[in-house]
């Protein structure tokens, strides 16, 4: 096997132009998610599932939910109701 060294171009120093306008990324949706809790089931344990089946959570109850967006964990909370609907009370916020 013959290795040989690569040789990159040189690049001159970068030349900055407009930065993005973070008003305009403010308007992007993205997916938000809250989790509950996980586990790892095997798949035989999936395919006895059925009505009425319980599946224990890595949480305990009271514990603070997750809020996610893009899979990365952005803030904490706790269920609220909201009118029919559940939400989520932010109670602590992990990236900033």
């Amino acid at each position: 096997m013959d290795v040989k060294n690569v040789k990159l171009p040189e690049f001159e120093a970068a030349v900055k132009g407009e930065k993005v306008d973070q008003r305009m990324l403010g308007n992007i949706p993205v997916q938000a998610t809250v989790e509950l809790g996980q586990t790892e089931l095997t798949l035989k344990e999936i395919l006895e599932l059925s009505e009425g089946s319980i599946i224990e959570l890595n949480r305990l109850a009271g514990e603070p939910l997750d809020l996610k967006v893009g899979g990365q964990l952005i803030a904490q909370g706790e269920v609220v109701a909201v009118d029919d609907y559940y939400g989520l009370r932010i109670t602590n916020v992990v990236i900033k």
